[in-house]
């Protein structure tokens, strides 16, 4: 199957009510969508669970999915898709130092925002990397930088001049844990931040496919995680809504790359793009084809590119310098704590500083 460019559904007053109005209604409500925007390219040191963007770009070339009918199939479609997406995640943590260039399109309540930045890591297990991004929405630039050097994790946020600064003690998750790593795991403070916290958290509660595809005429795996039926019900009953929240994925799709360096093999394994689809706007169909093209529509849209193997680069380009004193930080140490299933009854409670 071809899909050559992606519908551009962009939300009219009728779908934006619910959760995006609430942020359209008020004066300065663009600021906010923005940072939404900023959160949904990496969903770390949040709660947030909303993921935003649209964009119109050549999606890849990929072959059918495995009959439902046919379960054997299907589940062993769903582990090799595990399998793929774990051999992924030890690759960037593992593997050798890289960059890349970011890019976000952002297509919401009927405007778009391009964000672009950098990414940077040391990989070798150190759990250093540095993200930047700088989104312009028309009337301002607003920036996101995440930063780790292996101890601490720093996200900092400035959406129309407001500053967020939040932190997590990575080195200390290691130290708390009492449990011994499983052969081949990874440390708990490379599990914070950058890709491999985004790939990790889209494989609890979906059901996962894989295909191969071209993406531009190289070869790919697509890796597809879908929220089940029973689950959006879920959604549906602790939200209290009527109507599915416009902006919360129901699927989301990595594309990796098959393909590496001829002499080096670097490049293998590595995820180009990352999309987030959500159920369609409400809107009557003509005919049943455009009901079933209408099933689903992308909200979110990451794309590296300009990829290349770099020598690892010194600590000090890792470590976050706090130019905002004033600014107090959010620890959220414990909830990743929680998260790992690492018991601190024994210990004081981590503090956190608003």
């Amino acid at each position: 199957m071809k899909i050559d460019r992606y519908n551009r559904l962009i939300s009219d007053s009728k779908s934006a009510k619910g959760f995006t109005a609430c942020f359209t209604r008020r004066r300065g409500g663009s600021k906010w969508i923005v940072l939404l925007c900023l959160c949904v390219v990496f969903l770390t040191f949040s709660a947030l669970d909303w993921q935003i963007t649209v964009a119109d770009t050549p999606h890849s070339e990929t072959e059918a999915a495995p009959d439902p009918s046919d379960q054997a199939a299907v589940m062993e479609n769903e582990e090799a898709a595990k399998k793929l997406l774990r051999r992924v995640i030890f690759q960037l943590a593992s593997g050798p130092a890289f960059e890349s260039k970011v890019r976000q399109r952002v297509w919401t309540t009927g405007r778009e925002v391009v964000g672009v930045g950098t990414y940077e890591q040391s990989g070798h297990t150190t759990g250093q990397f540095n993200f930047q991004m700088t989104m312009h929405d028309g009337e301002g630039k607003h920036t996101l930088q995440q930063m780790s050097d292996g101890r601490l994790a720093w996200t900092r946020s400035e959406v129309a001049g407001e500053i967020s600064l939040r932190r997590v003690d990575v080195a200390r998750l290691d130290e708390w844990s009492a449990a011994s790593p499983r052969e081949n795991a990874l440390p708990l403070r490379v599990r914070v931040g950058g890709w491999i916290e985004l790939l990790e958290q889209i494989q609890p509660e979906h059901q996962l496919q894989i295909a191969s595809g071209r993406l531009q005429g190289q070869p790919v795996w697509v890796v597809t995680a879908t929220l089940p039926e029973s689950k959006q019900n879920e959604v549906m009953q602790t939200s209290g809504r009527e109507e599915w929240p416009t902006l919360y994925p129901v699927k989301v799709s990595v594309v990796i790359s098959k393909v590496g360096n001829k002499e080096s093999g670097f490049g293998k394994f590595m995820p180009l793009r990352i999309e987030h689809w959500s159920r369609a706007m409400d809107e009557p169909a003509e005919s049943e084809a455009e009901e079933v093209a209408q099933a689903e529509r992308l909200i979110s849209l990451v794309e590296l590119y300009s990829i290349r193997q770099i020598a690892p680069p010194p600590i000090e380009r890792f470590r976050f310098e706090n130019r905002d004193a004033e600014v107090n930080f959010t620890n959220e140490t414990d909830r990743y704590l929680k998260r790992f299933g690492v018991s601190v009854a024994e210990l004081a409670p981590i503090k956190h500083y608003r």
